[in-house]
């Protein structure tokens, strides 16, 4: 049976339906993210639709076939295939073996190493829960942003998943969560809570999650020591956070109360005493040391202790060490060349020996305001192991005239170093048993550590030296590292009147103009 050749218009609104269906069927796809119902009826309304026209005009379809038009259509159908095919294998390429540049000045958006080794050494996986409420997505962007830098750099042992725990009420309640916008981070049956969305917080839970107990670590007080809980700038409450941070437990301790050091204690730390520890307390603790223990001693040269206690204070603290071979000695050192803000009193050091304490800091500086240093008295190697761990430049001396010292800093000047013992002189070291478990680390100046010195709008590594420095006595290696600081200062960008008249011509007026004058230089050759 012959049919009557179908009119133009009604050809153009089959091919035009038959469009129009097989882009129906890609959105379709696109928006459910399958091939669901609605993609398939779409997709099989095209397909109907085009064989109708076929079959309705087959003699109009061959010669438009082999015709230029299709010739130079087929064309650009195969090339715009090919360029998406591309583009979707480069995606996916990119999706395999992703790769991320932080290119900010301050490097605000780059995980800091210490977390970069944590996350690469989880013992077991680790799940985010981040429960998130409608109302409260403003902080879900910060949270998501940094729980997928976490995931990315963990080797797969880390992911995360946000709930609503408004239209999940029963499984937020099955987790114990009461408070929007908490962060549970789980590892078999232990759990850390974070409701605040930084690299610290997030750190500091997995580390809480890896310890399977949580070391005690005890600063010595009765001796006018540095106080862990005092906010000012003499304080060391700074350290005391930084070492809750890495999963310690802090206490102090005073052994003028109790005459025995508690059997939990994983380190023993003495910071800036300005009274000289009794008799009692010296053979306690050399007891303590000489049987495996470990403990850390920052000491402020006699130039910071208040009248004549100085010498007594360095006597009675020596008397500790005298075992292991090490002293303080009772100077104070003076580098011309290196010191923060040209104080001569204040040595700035990046001279680290070899030691993992050290390790990650090279290239940073550390800064010792008015410190003393620290000499090894006799050479016991088949005993004991002694590291400098920071020193001064060889061109540092070392000042045992203390009271001169005074009244040439009142006269605005500097004793000469001659005759004096040059650098490089040992501002830290450390020592521990070759046969035993016991090891020590000794700083010449408590100030370090202090909270006017380890602020984070600081560039030194002062706090990274003091907490790996615990950190390598309680054997805790992994936890050794360089933190990020808690913020990064933000750079505002200012431009005059003219910059921004210039900036808004470039790219508002002549960027769109030289487009369309490329644009009408084409159009006008091919016509």
């Amino acid at each position: 049976m012959n049919l009557a050749r179908p009119s133009e218009s009604i050809l153009r609104a089959l091919w035009g339906l038959a469009l129009l269906a097989l882009v129906a069927a890609g959105v379709a796809w696109a928006v459910e993210g399958q091939v669901g119902a609605p993609s398939v009826i779409a997709l099989i309304l095209a397909v109907l639709l085009g064989g109708i026209a076929i079959y309705l005009a087959p003699d109009q379809v061959r010669a438009w076939i082999s015709g230029r038009p299709f010739a130079f259509g087929a064309n650009a159908v195969l090339a715009s295939v090919a360029f998406i095919g591309i583009m979707v294998l480069l995606n996916i390429l990119a999706t395999r073996h992703a790769q991320r540049w932080d290119l900010t000045a301050e490097k605000r958006f780059s995980l800091s190493p210490q977390t970069l080794q944590i996350l690469q050494s989880l013992p077991e996986p680790v799940e985010a829960l981040a429960f998130f409420s409608q109302n409260f997505q403003f902080a879900r962007q910060d949270a998501e942003d940094l729980l997928d830098q976490y995931r990315h750099y963990s080797n797969g042992k880390f992911s995360y998943r946000f709930i609503d725990p408004v239209a999940q009420a029963s499984l937020a309640r099955q987790w114990g969560v009461t408070r929007d916008g908490t962060i549970l981070f789980v590892m078999q049956d232990r759990r850390q809570e974070v409701t605040l969305y930084n690299e610290q917080e997030f750190t500091s839970a997995l580390v809480k999650l890896i310890r399977t107990t949580q070391p005690k670590i005890y600063f010595l007080t009765g001796h006018g020591e540095r106080d862990i809980n005092e906010e000012g700038d003499n304080g060391y409450a700074q350290v005391r956070r930084a070492l809750e941070r890495e999963g310690y437990r802090v206490e102090a301790l005073n052994l003028a109360v109790t005459s025995t050091i508690p059997a939990d204690a994983a380190v023993i730390l003495l910071a800036g005493p300005v009274r000289p520890l009794l008799d009692r307390e010296v053979e306690v603790l050399k007891g303590y040391l000489n049987a495996g223990g470990r403990l850390l001693i920052a000491l402020d040269s006699s130039l910071q202790i208040p009248g004549d206690a100085g010498g007594k204070v360095t006597e009675s603290v020596n008397r500790i060490l005298g075992d292991w071979g090490i002293a303080f000695r009772e100077d104070v050192i003076i580098d011309p060349v290196s010191s923060m803000f040209t104080d001569p009193l204040t040595p700035l050091s990046s001279r680290y020996g070899f030691s993992s304490i050290t390790e990650k800091l090279r290239g940073i500086a550390t800064a010792f305001p008015a410190a003393r240093s620290i000499e090894e008295v006799r050479s016991q190697p088949e005993r004991f192991r002694v590291v400098q761990l920071v020193e001064t430049t060889p061109q540092s001396w070392s000042e045992t005239d203390l009271e001169g010292l005074r009244q040439a800093l009142s006269q605005g000047r500097l004793p000469s170093s001659e005759g004096k013992k040059l650098g490089p002189l040992a501002l830290a070291l450390t020592v521990e048993q070759v046969n035993g478990k016991g090891r020590v680390v000794l700083f010449g100046d408590a100030d370090f550590a202090a909270n006017q010195n380890v602020g984070a709008n600081l560039p030194f590594a002062n706090l990274d030296l003091f907490v790996n420095a615990v950190n390598w006595l309680s054997e805790s290696e992994m936890l050794i590292g360089l933190r990020q600081s808690p913020t990064s200062p933000v750079r505002a960008l200012s431009a005059t009147p003219a910059q921004t008249r210039t900036v808004f011509m470039l790219t508002v007026v002549a960027m769109p103009l030289a487009v369309l004058a490329i644009g009408a230089m084409i159009w006008w050759q091919r016509r």
